[in-house]
């Protein structure tokens, strides 16, 4: 059997969140185009749609599900509307998330360079990125992982963030969730690797999405970024679509637990 068709998806489901635009999207089509039937989640129905009708026009067999992954009741509806529509699901990405600027507590006498902010992390909006990275996870897992275990197979990858290996001011809640996804790709792992359900997770560097538009298109702040790249660029959506897409294939069968850096080396 050669390579490609070890790397082919055809037969399984698989649940993308934050499929909507960005890393999501690139994963969502990527896996359609190996032949995956796609849960493309998100908030947006717009984009979500959009999605959906992209991988339909190849050719492709996808649901769009617009549900807020904080919320438990309704992921477990969710879930059950993708099974009813795709079936049984085998692979999950988590890769919804949301990202906020904010000092953590006020900084008095801040010098000029510090940015200027509003105020510090409230208490919704502490509880808005956790519940979005990880409480998203863990209520979308509870959900899919049992299906797993019973058929055997499964994969989950979870897309972390390179911050949780270098870490930055102004993003402690950002890394803290973050890094509690790490942590449960770990213990999860090692729990339902018995079974041939593989846990990893992506901590990626810098792409360009809808979600750091704002910054790459500053080009003194694009060059900041990039002077901690040693490769001096950011990455490409097709890299880290292709590296989910080896994660959840035949041959990762004997990978689990692992946090790979996708970033250029800026985390070495």
């Amino acid at each position: 059997m050669s390579l490609d068709d070890l790397l082919r998806m055809d037969g399984r489901a698989a649940i993308v969140t934050g499929g909507g635009r960005g890393i999501g999207r690139a994963i969502a089509l990527a896996f359609a185009e190996l032949g995956a039937r796609v849960a493309v989640l998100a908030r947006s129905p717009d984009e979500i749609n959009a999605v959906q009708q992209e991988i339909e026009a190849g050719g492709g067999q996808a649901v769009a599900v617009a549900v807020d992954i904080s919320d438990p009741a309704r992921v477990k509806d969710a879930f059950a509307t993708i099974t009813d529509e795709l079936g049984p699901v085998d692979t999950v990405v988590n890769n919804a998330g949301n990202l906020l600027y904010k000092s953590f507590v006020p900084l008095p006498d801040a010098p000029a360079h510090f940015p200027k902010f509003d105020g510090p992390i409230t208490d919704d909006e502490w509880t808005s990125v956790l519940g979005t990275h990880l409480d998203g996870t863990i209520y979308l897992l509870r959900e899919a992982m049992p299906g797993m275990l019973e058929q055997r197979q499964g994969r989950v990858v979870n897309i972390v963030s390179n911050s949780i290996l270098r870490h930055g001011p102004f993003v402690s809640s950002y890394d803290t969730a973050k890094g509690a996804v790490a942590a449960l790709t770990r213990s999860l792992a090692h729990e339902v690797a018995y079974y041939g359900v593989t846990v990893n997770a992506i901590a990626a560097g810098h792409f360009y999405t809808a979600m750091t538009a704002a910054m790459h298109d500053d080009p003194d702040a694009n060059r900041r970024v990039l002077q901690r790249v040693p490769m001096r660029r950011i990455g490409d959506l097709q890299e880290i679509a292709a590296l989910a897409a080896y994660l959840v294939s035949q041959p990762a069968g004997f990978m689990t637990g692992q946090v790979i850096a996708l970033d250029g080396g800026e985390s070495l």
